[in-house]
């Protein structure tokens, strides 16, 4: 476990990096374009790309080869695992030109669809943008089979480094489309994406890759394959639908209602994204490969300690971002048009959307322990099952809490979604630890707190003098008070850490 915590942290410094630079690009676009017809054309294009194919397809293609790869290379060696790779290889070349073909012949309906209120020339934008980006759907899923085969050999400092080269040329096309007109903006994109691929290719064949070319779609893991994606497609889907659903209802709410709980989700994912997608990233090899060898019992050992290393994380996070929602807000955004009154609003968003975010950490965790048993339907059902929930709750909370009801709803959904998945999953492989789970659960809520108490006694106190100044030193010193707790607590993940770190010493 503590090569997973150290690969956790190295990938979390680059996740970190990349976005940086991914906010520094957005910044050089604002500063070209503005908010204005083109930037509303090529962020409904980029959206169209991310959703439908990087949040979807890819993210399918990446969960199911992951595991079959693993069991193809023990069971029949690395060539036949290779060979199934090239196999995957050429079929996502042939279906990305169908796709290509089709998308550059019925653009404007699938701009409609993801941009209703599009039209003249912020439609006409977007299609002509839309047309030429949808050429680098092959090249995006060829990148995610790389980045999937480079997680199995454990490079994850490269992968996480992968969005920098994709960054730097969406920079430099913004800053030559100005010149060259708006299609470089496009064009640049599919080069990004290109150069992103290109990026990986020789860390892949450092790690003896080696494209085999073979195309056949009757192999049997191509099939096993091709089953396992449909229901991951569905499961992706849902949570679209979920983020459709929460901006449809906000949409009926006063002025201002959208962009809270708009900006608000983005904060969110931030967090969501840059530690708990770093975990599962990280974990997600190492569960393939115990589902494949059939370890459970290791499988079970692993899975425990990784929830429990996700709620080490996730639960101060939680907790902060729960009791400094407001100031966290303020400083981020408001600025200009941004007036005190949407930072309320905002705050209260994260706020709601902060008491899920533990509960979504255990759901990716154990979503992938499923995929790594090549179970999908059982995430699919459950997905199905989170956005009823959503809905409902939804439905029930936006009367009485407007669009931070919304983000409560979200919650609630993720905290029952994640019992469902620890339920069924127990049916499948038995007892997890749940005694280990809960001690971990209870004694870093108690440590985490003690720590919102700490903050917000230096908080209040501090503020008086300046925000940024109180914020940074509340929350530097409850992160020391955390850590000093959950130490003398005895967290179980403690553990990995602080025998990780004495290795490192030892060893120099």
């Amino acid at each position: 476990m503590s090569n997973v915590v150290k690969s956790a942290f190295i990938l979390f410094v680059a996740t970190m990096i990349s976005k940086v630079l991914g906010f520094f690009r957005d910044l050089v676009i604002g500063y070209v374009y503005g908010a204005g017809i083109v930037s509303d054309s090529y962020f409904a294009a980029l959206n169209i790309m991310t959703i439908a194919f990087v949040s979807l397809l890819c993210v399918a293609i990446q969960s199911t080869y992951m595991p079959i790869y693993t069991s193809v290379e023990s069971k029949e060696g690395k060539n036949k695992a290779l060979k199934f790779t090239g196999n995957v290889i050429n079929i996502i070349i042939i279906v990305s030109i169908f796709i290509s073909i089709v998308g550059w012949f019925h653009t404007e309906p699938i701009v409609k669809f993801f941009a209703a209120g599009f039209k003249g020339e912020r439609l006409a934008i977007t299609v002509q943008l839309t047309k030429i980006i949808l050429f680098s759907v092959g090249i995006v899923c060829i990148t995610y089979v790389l980045k999937s085969y480079l997680e199995i050999h454990d490079y994850f400092l490269i992968t996480g480094l992968m969005p920098i080269p994709y960054n730097l040329s969406i920079i430099i096309a913004v800053l030559l489309s100005g010149k060259y007109g708006i299609n470089m903006l496009a064009y640049g994109t599919v080069f990004a994406f290109f150069v992103q691929m290109i990026f990986l290719i020789p860390f892949c064949y450092k790690k003896k890759f080696k494209y085999k070319f073979n195309f056949s779609i009757k192999d049997k893991y191509i099939k096993q394959m091709g089953l396992a994606i449909l229901p991951i497609l569905v499961g992706a889907s849902a949570n679209q639908i979920n983020s459709l659903v929460d901006k449809n209802l906000a949409s009926t709410l006063p002025i201002g209602a959208l962009s809270s709980l708009g900006y608000g989700y983005k904060l969110n994912i931030f967090v969501t994204g840059l530690f708990i997608a770093t975990i599962t990233s990280v974990i997600y090899p190492l569960f393939s490969k115990l589902g494949n060898s059939n370890n459970i019992k290791k499988l079970k050992m692993t899975l425990c300690s990784s929830i429990n290393f996700v709620t080490l994380i996730t639960m101060p996070i939680s907790i902060g971002a729960f009791i400094l929602a407001e100031p966290i807000v303020r400083i981020l955004f408001e600025k200009g048009k941004f007036d005190a009154s949407a930072t309320i609003a905002t705050s209260h968003v994260l706020a709601y959307y902060a008491i899920g975010m533990v509960a979504t950490g255990f759901r990716e965790v154990l979503v992938r322990v499923f995929y790594s048993l090549k179970d999908t339907k059982t995430p699919m059902k459950n997905s199905i099952l989170c956005v009823a929930f959503n809905i409902i709750f939804n439905l029930i909370l936006i009367k009485y809490l407007k669009a931070p009801g919304l983000a409560l709803g979200s919650s609630i959904s993720a905290i029952l979604a994640a019992i469902f998945l620890m339920f069924n999953l127990r049916k499948k492989i038995g007892k997890l630890n749940g005694m280990s789970i809960l001690m971990t659960i209870i004694k870093t809520f108690i440590s985490g707190i003690l720590m919102a108490i700490a903050v917000l006694f230096i908080f209040n106190r501090l503020n008086v003098i300046n925000e940024l100044l109180a914020f940074v030193v509340s929350v530097s010193i409850g992160a020391i008070v955390y850590g000093v707790l959950v130490l003398v607590l005895r967290v179980d993940s403690t553990d990995y850490i602080i025998n990780m770190l004495k290795s490192k010493l030892v060893n120099r």
